[in-house]
C-alpha cells in the first residue's frame, strides 16, 4: 500500500500516466481512503490547468554569454583554492 510520501513523489507521473501499473494502482487504492492526497492532486491538475491557460510570459534579457564568462570565471576560482 501506498503512502502520503509516495503521492507527492509521483504526483505528476501519476496525473500524465508515466507510472507502471502496479505503481498507479498502488497510489489509486491510497486516494481512495486518503482525503488529504486527492485535495494536493487536485491542486496540482487546478496549477497545471491555470498555468496552460495563462502562459506567462518571461521577459529575460539576460546576456548569456557575460553569464558563462562570470561562471567560468567563479569556477576557475573555485578551484585554485
Amino acid at each position: 500500500m501506498s503512502e502520503c510520501k509516495d503521492i507527492a513523489e509521483e504526483a505528476s507521473n501519476y496525473i500524465e500516466g508515466n507510472l507502471p501499473l502496479s505503481k498507479r494502482l498502488g497510489l489509486f487504492f491510497h486516494l481512495v481512503w486518503c482525503k488529504c492526497c486527492r485535495n494536493y492532486l487536485q491542486q496540482i491538475r487546478s496549477t497545471i490547468s491555470t498555468i496552460s491557460v495563462i502562459r506567462p510570459r518571461e521577459n529575460d534579457n539576460t546576456d548569456t554569454d557575460d553569464l558563462a564568462k562570470k561562471l567560468r570565471a567563479l569556477s576557475q576560482q573555485d578551484s585554485s583554492d
